[in-house]
């Protein structure tokens, strides 16, 4: 049996190995101590089991890319696997989040086809939405105010805004994306 103390010592020789010669038994060895402490490790931050999996996946693989990048001065070898654990984490959970944000023709489809009901918000709830939604508007800045009530309120295109602004297309579009995207801030808090 392995004690804990050369078990440590011994990821630190195989990350050498891994660097330098690119030794395949170095990374096996190394995969066979490392990889199920990450994933409980993994489990335990995310409590998901396909997004654990692929935490181990691709930090065991940056770990192969990138084993040259240790350094047994700053630290031990199990603490480095980790903090490239963490990162991996990060850069999935950011990437999951901007994906959630994403809305493909296909998730529009069966909404655009279905018919729409006429009275999905009560009438007695009209008035507070409208209010509040005024309020809102009113909170903004006023080029991007005008914007919005232009193009959400009245229906105009975003050229007819444009037209009527004496303002380029862009400008337009910059000006209610800014402040759509405050407005939903604002509706979040």
């Amino acid at each position: 049996m392995v004690s804990e103390a050369s078990a440590v010592g011994d990821m630190g020789d195989l990350l050498f190995n891994i660097a330098h010669t690119r030794c395949k038994q170095s990374y096996e060895r190394l995969f066979v101590q490392v990889a199920p402490r990450l994933l409980n490790f993994s489990r335990k931050q995310l409590r998901d089991e396909s997004m654990a999996l692929e935490v181990v996946q691709e930090t065991m693989l940056k770990v192969w890319l990138k084993a040259h990048l240790y350094d047994e001065t700053k630290g031990a070898a199990m603490t480095w696997i980790y903090s490239v654990a963490r990162n991996v984490k990060f850069d999935l959970l950011r990437r999951t989040k901007h994906q959630q944000d994403w809305v493909q023709g296909d998730d529009l489809w069966p909404v655009l086809s279905e018919e729409r009901e006429s009275d999905r918000l009560p009438k007695e709830f009209e008035p507070i939405v409208k209010q509040e939604l005024q309020e809102l508007v009113n909170q903004l800045p006023p080029a991007q105010a005008e914007v919005v009530r232009m193009i959400c309120l009245q229906g105009m295109s975003h050229l007819e805004a444009a037209d009527a602004l004496g303002v380029p297309l862009g400008t337009v579009k910059s000006r209610l994306r800014l402040a759509l995207q405050k407005m939903k801030e604002a509706l979040d808090d």
